[in-house]
């Protein structure tokens, strides 16, 4: 049985913040100049803004890329590419870091827990001076990252600058097949949820569905989403989370191409209508910045953290002829009310340095606000009825037809606070609150919500009472409705 759906509209398919294509082959692959017209072309005809004279006039691929200027485009020969899919993908045979190009060198900004690199001591900041005995400074993060990936159960040797320490790091790690758990969730007081989302994969939405669904079923009333550290991924998942946030038809993203080839994302689900508190910090960058933008523009929570990174440009990776690849901006993004970030970040509505405060205010806010929400909560399981965690004998009783669970209208107008009238004159159940309306006619397979005609598959009347299925009760209230399948409980929230 399915209570809720969600769904994010896409005017154009933009794909991911990493999206693959392929580039013409104009020439033939292998010359180092005929390589050089086919990356100026894509360039000159793609690149977010036009690109000036002196660029395209480069005597080489890494002269044009250095006057280019973007630290977020950039030339990969073969060996790189193949290197920056295997760690786009979720499992890969490495150490368990996530790296960024440093001025010198390439530096760790996380470390996976239960990973290699974890076991070994490696830290956030580390900076990585040599592979192998062979020095990497000026090396880039792709070279970095190839050299540190290789066939599980084999070792590389890594040595570490480190922050306040002044001998080098030098430590041997064993690399295994790494599957990267992005999302963690537990309940960290009672009614608040707590969500830790590593990074962006391109199963992160659906996963992170599921950690709503857990937690629901443990009784969350208001939650945290905590993406410090994150540093992005891809744009479908963003907008899979961030569709969460947004009621139907509200905007979630505006991304400004080349060319006025401009693409609005806009949320064709109900938003969460509970507390939520993001936290951010000055590595919460890219899909995380569209998220938190989300949160913020919609109204539907807070910000806590320390301003956000600011990166708020998309890339389209393409294959060369060559068989190597090529990143390059092509569009930027602006949040649901059209704000700039690019270069400038997102500042929380509570600013907080210290990392272990963070979460502290986070929960302190959700306690404030759950106490001037009074909870209104039933769950119904095959056993029993529960009505704020409180048996309740509800007459009459709910049942189960044809997959769905239908329940007695009138006394979940007693229960949630809305009326319900009989129109003898149009042999008509009339419901309302405040703006919302239901009409039900027990003669006729079809129950009218808010001015939309849903057809019923089962009877309304049973026993001289009027039922209803609760997933519509959910629309006219504009309610949360979650099933969890493990413990066979529908919880309705209100």
């Amino acid at each position: 049985m399915i209570c809720t759906r969600k769904q994010v509209a896409r005017v154009l398919l933009l794909g991911l913040v990493l999206l693959l294509v392929l580039a013409p082959a104009a020439w033939a692959a292998g010359e180092e100049d005929e390589l050089l017209q086919e990356i100026k072309s894509i360039v000159e005809r793609e690149y977010v803004e036009p690109v000036a004279p002196e660029v395209l006039e480069a005597s080489s691929i890494e002269e044009l890329f250095t006057k280019l200027g973007d630290p977020h485009s950039g030339y990969m020969t073969p060996e790189e590419f193949e290197n920056f899919k295997i760690a786009s993908s979720q499992e890969y045979a490495g150490v368990g870091m996530q790296l960024e190009q440093g001025e010198d060198y390439v530096v760790v900004v996380k470390v996976f827990p239960n990973t290699p690199a974890e076991r070994v001591g490696v830290q956030p900041g580390d900076e990585i001076r040599a592979i192998n005995g062979e020095d990497m400074k000026g090396r880039s993060l792709e070279e970095v990252a190839s050299l540190i990936r290789g066939q599980a159960g084999t070792a590389v040797l890594i040595e570490f600058a480190r922050p306040g320490v002044a001998d080098p790091i030098i430590v041997s790690v064993t690399r295994e097949n790494i599957h990267l758990e992005v999302i963690r969730a537990e309940m960290v007081e009672e009614g608040i949820g707590y969500i830790k989302l590593d990074t962006f994969t391109p199963t992160a939405g659906a996963e992170f569905d599921k950690a709503l669904e857990e937690l629901r079923g443990q009784g969350m009333r208001a939650f945290i989403l905590d993406l410090r550290q994150n540093t992005g991924g891809y744009l479908n998942a963003a907008l899979d989370i961030g569709a969460n946030f947004a009621g139907v038809g509200e905007p979630l993203l505006h991304v400004v191409g080349r060319d006025n080839r401009n693409v609005s994302y806009q949320s064709l689900t109900k938003a969460m209508d509970i507390p939520v508190v993001v936290l951010v910090d000055d590595k919460s960058a890219s899909a995380s910045e569209i998220v938190a933008g989300i949160v913020r523009d919609t109204g539907a929570g807070i910000l806590i953290g320390t301003r956000t990174y600011g990166k708020a440009s998309v890339q389209t990776v393409y294959t060369l002829s060559n068989g190597g690849g090529m990143k390059l901006t092509t569009a930027r993004y602006l949040t649901p009310k059209k704000y700039e970030i690019n270069g400038i970040g997102l500042v929380p509505d509570q600013i907080e340095e210290d990392p272990d405060k963070q979460l502290e205010k986070a929960v302190q806010y959700l306690q404030e606000q759950l106490k001037k929400r009074p909870r209104r909560e039933l769950v119904i399981t095959p056993e029993q009825v529960l009505w704020n965690g409180e048996d309740l004998e509800l007459q009459p009783a709910p049942f189960t037809a044809g997959g769905q669970v239908l329940v007695p209208l009138r006394a979940m107008g007693e229960l949630f606070g809305f009326t319900v009238e009989w129109d003898g004159t149009n042999n008509q159940v009339l419901a309302s609150i405040g703006e919302k309306r239901l009409q039900l006619r027990p003669d006729q397979a079809e129950v009218v919500i808010n001015g939309q005609a849903h057809r019923l598959t089962v009877p309304a009347v049973r026993d001289g009472k009027v039922f209803l299925p609760i997933n519509l009760l959910a629309d006219f209230l504009g309610a949360s409705c979650d099933y969890n399948g493990a413990t066979k409980a529908l919880t309705f929230r209100f």
